[in-house]
């Protein structure tokens, strides 16, 4: 890991857990070598940086390109890894830079819902995630974050959030009896999604028997998510 990645790295974390309180399950199912596409829900601003700051293993992602419009804030958000994509579209550059990006053995961290879902469940994934994994083959690790969406600081209840690794999957279990078309690569963004939501169950700050809803994107407009 790079001195200045690991850096920003062991400050975040040391912000979360003073502001937040984290709490970490299942790190030794993170694989350290190899391409892996890290796949996790999406709640809360917090998500991204949270990754970012416990995962240990370098990882690289997706940020919304407004954000790189300031000359200190592209040169900061690039040197973590970070390459922008617009919103709101099937953003084909950055698609390509994902491939390009696990093709080299990285780790790339991908919010198949897109945009952040409503605190108590999922969002219907978009499809660009099955289309990166049919690309690319990689081995997909799901993730969960518990309590991003209703996040409080100083909370005298600690730990409050939960970064949950899943098990590891294979790119052919995922990818078995699909096409290679925006109809095939929804399917896999369904079965992505759904290794989320079981990985959902393995919390330890929640009893989960039934992960929680996945809704419409239309919430997305009713609940003015963007």
């Amino acid at each position: 890991m790079r001195l200045f990645y690991a850096t920003v790295a062991f400050t975040a974390r040391c912000l979360f857990r003073v502001l937040y309180g984290v709490r970490v399950t299942g790190m030794s199912r993170l694989p350290m070598h190899g391409p892996l596409l890290i796949c996790s829900n999406h709640r809360s601003n917090l998500d991204p940086p949270l990754l970012g700051a416990f995962l240990k293993r370098e990882v690289h992602y997706f940020a919304k390109a407004e954000l790189f419009e300031t000359k200190l804030g592209g040169w900061f958000l690039r040197k973590l890894n970070a390459f922008p994509v617009k919103r709101g579209q099937f953003d084909k550059s950055a698609m390509t830079a994902c491939v390009s990006i696990l093709s080299a053995e990285n780790a790339l961290v991908f919010f198949p819902e897109g945009t952040r879902a409503p605190a108590d469940g999922f969002l219907e994934p978009k499809f660009g995630v099955g289309w990166v994994l049919a690309k690319t083959r990689a081995d997909v690790l799901p993730v969960y974050l518990h309590g991003t969406g209703s996040a409080e600081r100083f909370s005298s209840k600690r730990p409050q959030l939960e970064l949950v690794i899943g098990i590891p999957v294979r790119a052919e279990a995922l990818l078995e009896g699909t096409a290679e078309n925006r109809d095939g690569y929804q399917v896999v963004a369904g079965r992505i999604l759904d290794e989320i939501r079981k990985t959902s169950r393995l919390t330890t700050l929640a009893q989960f028997y039934e992960p929680g809803e996945v809704h419409s994107r239309e919430v997305i407009e009713d609940e003015r998510l963007r």
